[in-house]
């Protein structure tokens, strides 16, 4: 009866957050209220790694606007701030009909092929690596003790952020300049800052796909990533 019990209780916290609006990323545990009692240590966890890779992956965007400021969309209408703030508080999965019927991964392409007609490179590259992040983390943004996880798509993530790297670092177009500036250039002041937040990021998905195998005993199966031939991973 006592596990029927914290079974209906799980169902009912499943149910109450289903209901509520929807969020975009998980939540604090310190803020969680009654929530937290169907949430087991490593839920918390989880959560955790989920927050640090997405306030990384927003730092990049902030990053990326300010090195790239002229093919902004609305730069006309508020600060590269604002801009970035309202991408991030919306659902991963809204707006953006142009992209809807594109895999993460493909989104990401488009900002980098020679050929996309668009002014703004840097959001569809973001908008790409988010939902391709959100994918690994099964889209959940609430983490219970019914909620499960793949070890090898957090795995795949995290490879999958290496060739979208290399890809940013190297793809230009037909007069040799990068599509998406980011590293310094040859004539500029050395600038790895760009480097040490997607290594983190890539570090976020990977500790976490290790923690998940770990505690399934379920083994991750590794891949040998060749970056110059840009085929990310499944999720």
């Amino acid at each position: 009866m006592r596990r029927f019990n914290l079974i209906l209780c799980l169902l009912c916290f499943s149910l109450l957050g289903g209901c509520a609006q929807q969020k975009v990323v998980a939540s604090d545990p310190d803020g969680a209220g009654l929530s937290r009692l169907a949430k087991s240590d490593i839920n918390e966890v989880v959560e955790l790694h989920q927050r640090a890779v997405m306030h990384d992956l927003k730092e990049l965007m902030l990053k990326l606007y300010r090195r790239n400021p002229d093919g902004r969309h609305d730069k006309a209408q508020r600060t590269i701030e604002a801009s970035v703030n309202r991408v991030f508080s919306r659902a991963h999965d809204q707006d953006y009909p142009q992209w809807q019927a594109l895999k993460p991964t493909d989104i990401i392409r488009v900002a980098l092929d020679e050929t996309y007609q668009g002014s703004d490179r840097v959001l569809p590259f973001i908008v790409g690596l988010r939902k391709m992040l959100m994918t690994a983390y099964d889209n959940h943004t609430e983490f219970y003790y019914l909620t499960s996880l793949s070890e090898q798509k957090l795995y795949n993530s995290a490879r999958n952020i290496e060739i979208a790297a290399w890809m940013l670092a190297e793809n230009r177009d037909i007069n040799g300049r990068l599509l998406i500036l980011s590293d310094s250039l040859e004539h500029e002041q050395r600038n790895l800052s760009y480097q040490r937040l997607i290594g983190r990021m890539i570090a976020t998905q990977d500790n976490l796909a290790a923690i998940i195998s770990r505690k399934s005993g379920r083994l991750i199966k590794s891949v040998v990533v060749k970056a110059a031939s840009m085929m990310f991973l499944p999720i």
